[in-house]
């Protein structure tokens, strides 16, 4: 199906090929993050529920919060010797993961293959194509089906020998939100975090960023939430909401599950709503994701009610879903 050329570079060449790498690595690390905080003001009436704030992470490069991991899984990858310039770097993506990773490998130079579910968005494979990405497309079928997009990036890797990044258990995803995302949100919240809140994908925003604030502040409350129907509460397969897991349990959530206070339900006709309205109300440009977010903050936020912290996150942009606009 492909072809890779074998590595032949040794001794002093591998050594500068690594070190050019790991330049450029640092170099997207300084453009990586430090995103900023907005507070709801129209959906939230602070005399009756907490004040809520959402981190706007479509502000980073590639316009979502997956360039963190993108950056930490690769140079993870590169500092243990896994990827040298001629090593394909293949993820199973919906998308975002995607977008981040092709943009990381263009700059790297590296080989990219994303194998991504059918129903992924028309406008992320293009951009992802743009990126120089070869696609792989898999139905969307249940974690345990060998055309699984997780399972069939798994066997490209051993056929080709190259990195499966495999964003669902690796720890550096985790790693990436809890040594920045985290520390960013505590410290531009001056340190008043009672609620975060934040849909599993893969699980590392909310376990990375909940790690981290449950080390500073014991009883803040950590809410997970997932598409209707998801593996994660015992469907089999779950309503579409696009970067939420929908057909697997993610290892990485999964194995740090004992942190999480609440896992919540939202429905695919309810995430959308919801951010058509935190659009028109707020002017937060942000993708379905974040209205699952943001529509389960605000029922938080009624129940902490006034004096109260309540933090969410713009995953990515709605430009990435412009059939959303009406």
């Amino acid at each position: 199906m492909y072809s890779i050329n074998e590595v032949t570079t040794v001794g002093d060449e591998l050594v500068s090929s690594r070190g050019t790498l790991y330049e450029r690595l640092r170099e997207l690390s300084n453009i990586i993050g430090n995103t900023p905080v907005i507070e709801l003001r129209k959906l939230v009436d602070p005399s009756k529920m907490a004040r809520v704030y959402v981190k706007l992470e479509y502000l980073n490069p590639t316009g979502s919060h997956k360039d963190r991991i993108a950056l930490y899984m690769i140079k993870d990858a590169v500092e243990r010797g896994l990827i040298k310039e001629n090593t394909p770097v293949i993820e199973a993506s919906s998308g975002n993961t995607g977008i981040s990773i092709a943009w990381v490998c263009k700059v790297l130079g590296l080989r990219c293959i994303i194998v991504v579910p059918e129903n992924t968005a028309e406008s992320k494979k293009a951009l992802l194509r743009a990126l120089g990405a070869e696609l792989v497309e898999t139905p969307n079928v249940p974690q345990d089906h060998p055309q699984n997009c997780r399972n069939v990036a798994r066997k490209l890797a051993e056929e080709l020998g190259g990195v499966f990044l495999d964003q669902y258990s690796n720890v550096a995803n985790m790693r990436a939100h809890y040594e920045t995302t985290g520390p960013e949100l505590w410290k531009q919240l001056g340190g008043r975090v009672d609620a975060f809140v934040m849909g599993v994908g893969t699980g590392g925003t909310i376990i990375g960023v909940g790690k981290y604030l449950r080390e500073r502040k014991g009883d803040v409350l950590l809410v997970a939430i997932v598409p209707k129907g998801s593996p994660v509460v015992g469907g089999r397969l779950g309503e579409h909401i696009e970067g939420l897991a929908e057909s697997l349990v993610p290892p990485l959530f999964n194995n740090n599950r004992h942190i999480i206070d609440r896992v919540i339900e939202v429905s695919q006709e309810v995430a959308i709503d919801t951010i058509r309205k935190v659009i028109r109300e707020e002017g937060i440009l942000a993708g379905p994701s974040t209205g699952a977010n943001i529509y389960v903050a605000l029922e938080i936020a009624k129940e902490l009610g006034p004096g109260k912290i309540v933090a969410t996150v713009a995953a990515d942009s709605v430009w990435r879903y412009p059939e959303l606009i009406k």
